[in-house]
């Protein structure tokens, strides 16, 4: 797989930019069969009929769809990823088939994060992942990710408060492992909110643009009613998901 950035591709100078396209299909060419992967894509392919578009975005854009084009018979897919798809270029949106929704994870997938994100450390009894899973609600894997490191600099901190009091003749002794209680994961949840709300308009749009451009066999999955289009009070109550949560 090749990975993909704006940071890789765009260049302060005249033309470059376009033979690092260049380099990067040549490349694809000789590796394949492969995947190209391109996250943050709305840093590189932003609609070029947007106010602040410069001839060398466009330049690169065009040098990306004509390489694009020329790679019917390479076996690549191509993948892109972005917070911002409303962003996106039209000519770019025409060449992806396919666009899919990653929403804000359930509470199930919150605490499959935190199993992962907590692997490697000690947790006291008094901590339940499926606690912590069910009072973050909204939060996107990275506010997680945030949370756990939080709860981990909050056990350092008590750990370095106590080293301080200490006023024994010998030396503290630090324990050869730290160990998250439940008080250091209720300090980082006060420290570490959900960064996504109702209100956001980047959330609005995404709404729109999925309604519009996603992926056809997800949207038209949808839950049952309760009669007259009322919808059942979801159990999970994450009323900021792009889409409804789906009963398994």
């Amino acid at each position: 797989m090749l990975e993909v950035s704006g940071a890789s591709i765009n260049d302060m100078y005249v033309g470059q930019s376009e033979k690092n396209v260049r380099a990067l299909f040549s490349l694809a060419k000789k590796l394949s069969p492969l995947v190209i992967f391109i996250d943050e894509a709305d840093a590189l392919f932003a609609a070029r009929g947007q106010s602040r578009s410069r001839p060398s975005h466009r330049e690169t854009i065009n040098q990306f769809l004509r390489e694009w084009d020329g790679m019917s018979d390479t076996k690549a897919f191509i993948m892109v990823a972005t917070n911002r798809p409303f962003d996106l270029d039209d000519a770019v949106l025409r060449r992806l088939p396919r666009k899919i929704l990653v929403d804000l994870p359930l509470q199930e997938d919150r605490e499959s994060i935190l199993r992962i994100l907590l692997k490697g450390e000690q947790l006291d009894a008094s901590v339940s992942i499926e606690d912590i899973a069910r009072r973050t609600v909204l939060y996107s894997g990275s506010d997680v990710k945030n949370l756990t490191v939080a709860a981990a600099m909050a056990a350092v901190q008590e750990e370095l408060e106590q080293a301080a009091l200490h006023t024994g003749s010998e030396p503290y002794v630090y324990p050869e492992r730290r160990t998250l209680l439940k008080r250091h994961f209720d300090k980082a949840s006060g420290e570490i909110a959900a960064s996504i709300s109702e209100d956001m308009d980047s959330l609005k749009s995404i709404r729109k643009f999925d309604q519009k451009y996603g992926d056809q066999r997800s949207r038209n999955h949808k839950p049952k009613t309760m009669g007259f289009g009322i919808m059942p009070t979801p159990t999970d109550a994450e009323d900021a998901r792009v889409r409804p949560a789906v009963p398994a």
